[in-house]
Parts: structure tokens; C-alpha cells; sequence
């Protein structure tokens, strides 16, 4: 499993601040301490094996028998990093160039709340001090039709695409996509392809 952190990925909310978020967050960070993004797009699959980490199958059902780390499978429900562009990054806080999995100074994650951004430490049932994600408030006129509207910009570009601009990914913007980038799935080999043509989203 690999964590992606390339910027590319990114959802444009992000991307827009993520230098300042980092900034804030470093600016509060004791000498010889930095703040990096260690995580922000997964897939589904790199969701569940972070979800399967202190359970087990049993009876049907994947049992907590351990320290957990979500509660989100990325399948029956999708975190913010299993979209794409993905909606969430992990910051990481390194000594020098030691990580540091569990520190006090996670605390000052909570600066990025100052650019739009919900921070997991905020959270009543599952804390998750690394975690900012762009709250729903921002993504209109939904979560997944954010998303679409992002893909249905790409492929209008691109000429593929001629229906209208609603933000529902469905057959003809399915096969938009295959003619564009010869994948009919919205992974990472086609926002490659239309990356690398276009740049970024918020560009087009």
C-alpha cells in the first residue's frame, strides 16, 4: 500500500492553501520540527486495509479486536481520501528526519482550520489529530457532484464531452471519459492522462 501525496491529486480547495495550512501549522512547531502532507489520495483498496487494522472477520463481520485507526472501509463508505480529487490530507510531524507517530504537538493541526478545512481532532467519536478534510459546506452543489463537475470539466475540454455540466457522472460522461483517456473508470491512470493535457482543474 502506498500513501499518494502528490499534489496532483489534490482537490483545488486544497491545493489553493496548501502552503499557508502548512506554514500555520510550522509556524507553531518547536525548532527543528516540520510539518508534512504524509497521506491525502487512497484508494478504496488502501482504505480497507487501514480499516481492517485491529479487527477481524468473524461471524460475518470485521470485529474491532485492536487499536483502530477509521472506521471507514472505503467501500460501503468512502472517506475524503478515496476521492479523487481526493478531499483530505494526513500532516505527518518530523524531529529532524524522525516521525513522529504520536506527539502532543498534533495538536497544532488544528491551524488549518483557518483555511476552510475541517480538522479530524474536532471529531466527538473517532479523534483523528493528522486529519484536515474540506467540509461539505464548500463542495457544492455536493460531494460527489463536486467531484463529477471537476471530470465533466476535463472531458468538455477535451471535446468528448457535450452534454451538460451537472455534476452526474453517468453514461455519457462514462464514455467521455473512455474515448478521452481509453479507461471508463475515474482512477488515477485517466487523471493522469487529462492532468498531464490540462493541468489542474482549476485552471481549465
Amino acid at each position: 500500500m502506498t500513501y499518494d501525496r502528490d499534489p496532483k491529486y489534490l482537490h483545488p480547495h486544497i491545493r489553493l492553501h496548501l502552503d499557508s495550512i502548512l506554514s500555520a501549522i510550522q509556524n507553531k512547531l518547536p525548532a527543528g520540527h516540520t510539518a508534512k502532507v504524509v497521506s491525502a489520495y487512497r484508494t478504496p483498496e488502501d482504505q480497507f486495509i487501514i480499516y481492517k487494522k485491529g479487527r477481524t472477520f468473524q461471524g460475518g463481520k470485521w470485529v474491532k479486536t485492536g487499536a483502530v485507526y477509521t472506521n471507514i472501509d472505503g467501500y460501503t463508505r468512502l472517506s475524503r481520501h478515496n476521492y479523487l480529487p481526493c478531499l483530505a490530507i494526513d500532516i505527518g510531524l518530523f524531529e529532524g528526519n524522525t516521525y513522529l507517530g504520536n506527539s502532543n504537538l498534533y495538536k497544532y493541526v488544528k491551524q488549518g482550520t483557518q483555511f476552510q478545512m475541517d480538522w479530524g481532532g474536532n471529531w466527538n467519536s473517532f479523534k483523528d489529530l493528522p486529519h484536515l478534510e474540506v467540509p461539505g459546506n464548500i463542495l457544492k452543489p455536493s460531494i460527489e457532484k463536486n467531484i463529477a463537475l471537476i471530470w465533466q470539466k476535463y472531458l468538455l475540454i477535451d471535446g468528448y464531452y457535450t452534454a451538460a455540466l451537472d455534476g452526474i457522472f453517468g453514461p455519457k460522461s462514462i464514455a467521455a471519459l473512455e474515448a478521452a483517456t481509453g479507461i471508463n473508470a475515474r482512477n488515477k491512470a485517466a487523471w493522469d492522462k487529462l492532468f498531464a493535457k490540462y493541468g489542474p482543474p482549476e485552471n481549465l
